[in-house]
């Protein structure tokens, strides 16, 4: 019985380590916005303007060093794959880094090349 209740010690101990250390397993990496935000083609200003959106959750699967995030808009694109079929909106909240970490990181540059390998 005494090695029951040390086994259980040293488990609860591991867990509020593990807890305290950031290390809870979560979800995919989102972002949900509670005012309009502007969506761009590409991960910059002078792209084309796709809408605004509010209210919305999306997926965060790219992101780049100047704080824009990817995300797969939810609507037909023939043809476009990869970088190519993400949608854009500016990082104006904070995000938890560590959910960022495992999301892959990109330049315009990558965006752009990807955009340009989909067209005919």
């Amino acid at each position: 019985m005494r090695r029951y209740n040390t086994l259980i010690m040293i488990l609860i101990v591991l867990t509020l380590s593990l807890i305290a250390a950031g290390c809870v397993p979560s979800g995919p990496c989102e972002f949900n916005q509670h005012m309009a935000m502007q969506v761009y083609r590409l991960p910059d200003t002078s792209s084309d303007f796709m809408g605004t959106m509010v209210g919305e959750t999306h997926t965060i699967l790219a992101w780049t060093a100047d704080d824009w995030l990817g995300f797969d808009p939810g609507v037909a694109q023939a043809g476009n794959i990869g970088l190519a079929r993400l949608y854009w909106v500016r990082l104006n909240a904070k995000v938890t880094p560590s959910c960022l970490l495992g999301v892959d990181r990109v330049t315009l540059a990558d965006v752009q090349a990807d955009v340009a390998a989909s067209s005919p």
